[in-house]
């Protein structure tokens, strides 16, 4: 039997610190745009272009710029994969994937998993992990040169239409804590009001919980240019996995770093959003990420696509050797067909190592989780 959440020693550690160069080697035919049928995700929800027209932002001129900022980006340490975890049982995995709720008036809440969620648990950890190939799978046309780049180089490419779908759906997330300073992170529209990004840029184990606020800005492209205006939030979801199993270091809740935030406007009828799907079994694809790296001038949107190598999938997260940094973190990992120019998230930028990034894997009851929230509202 094939634990979910199986001990991070057993979650392949002493993978996850090697050298993933192989997987630049793959042949471009592999990841290249094919003739052959497409295969169909076992679990999805469509994207959506919007109207196209501004919403009615309920921040509507931000001054960004006189914000101070620290960096709450937790890592990987090295130390980290000699640290023994103890396997979780069915009944401790269930109750990891309670959500905990956090309301913008302070109030927290936890709601148990429903039926269908605990049948996906149930029937992931019966289940297999198989690769399979999956043809006509690209870069956005803006990533395409970048995705011919090799590891050690910076291949990110600025986004500067920002305006322009799926670019306006993606934003950049500001988290206040309760001394006033901010931290950014980047999410994406998944549903009129849901943004898709990674519990630690909502609560921080450093800070003591939950942050104290939360503002997402569509399409952000630079301090002083807020197409869309900005969004507050109403609620804000991880699972109840990231609170309970930390145990003082960022590495015993990487398989729980998922979140949702609900904004309190539904600012995806007017951009939409980006559809998602499980990666689920695994399969060769060009990951595309765009986000809002801290390294690049503030507030500017840039974007980096790679292959991903099936073979470093586990249950529940994947490495890949794109250019990241902290405030990417949240950024969607998310696949384009060439074919039908249908684009579906299927992970989450979470973590980095000296030698890769790391995303959570979008797998079946990850799936059931996000989908749970972002179609209630």
């Amino acid at each position: 039997m094939i634990c979910l959440f199986c001990a991070l020693a057993q979650w392949a550690w002493e993978n996850f610190f090697m050298n993933r160069l192989h997987a630049t080697l793959l042949t471009a035919a592999f990841f290249s745009a094919s003739a052959f049928p497409v295969v169909a995700f076992a679990q999805s929800a469509a994207g959506n272009t919007g109207t196209g027209e501004a919403p009615r932002a309920s921040i509507e001129a931000p001054d960004l710029s006189s914000r101070k900022v620290i960096d709450r980006t937790p890592k990987v340490e090295a130390d980290e994969a000699s640290r023994n975890l103890a396997m979780p049982t069915e009944e401790e995995l269930t109750k990891g994937f309670a959500t905990r709720a956090r309301s913008k008036d302070g109030t927290v809440r936890e709601i148990a998993p429903d039926p269908e969620l605990i049948e996906q648990i149930r029937s992931f950890i019966q289940g297999t992990s198989t690769i399979i190939d999956k043809p006509g799978l690209a870069p956005e046309e803006e990533l395409d040169e970048a995705s011919r780049q090799v590891f050690g180089e910076d291949d990110r490419v600025q986004i500067t239409d920002t305006r322009k779908y799926p670019f306006n759906t993606i934003g950049q997330i500001w988290s206040k804590n309760s001394k006033g300073e901010w931290s950014i992170c980047s999410g994406t529209m998944i549903g009129k009001s849901a943004v898709l990004t990674a519990a630690h840029c909502l609560y921080s184990h450093d800070d003591g919980g939950w942050l104290a606020d939360y503002e997402f800005y569509p399409g952000l492209n630079g301090q002083n240019d807020a197409p869309y205006g900005g969004f507050g939030f109403v609620d804000a979801y991880i699972l109840e996995g990231y609170i309970t199993n930390y145990q003082g270091f960022y590495g015993s809740v990487v398989p729980w770093d998922l979140a949702v935030l609900i904004l309190d406007k539904p600012a995806g009828e007017t951009v939409g959003w980006m559809g998602y799907a499980t990666y689920d079994p695994a399969y060769p694809f060009t990951a595309n990420i765009i986000g809002y790296p801290g390294d690049k001038p503030v507030s500017t949107m840039w974007g980096t696509a790679c292959p991903v190598d099936p073979a470093t999938a586990t249950e529940n997260n994947f490495s890949y050797l794109c250019d990241t940094y902290p405030g990417s973190s949240g950024s969607s990992v998310y696949e384009l067909n060439g074919q039908t120019k249908d684009r579906f998230i299927v992970g989450v930028n979470i973590a980095e190592t000296p030698t890769e990034n790391i995303a959570l894997r979008l797998n079946k009851p990850y799936f059931q989780w996000v989908n749970n929230i972002a179609k209630a509202n």
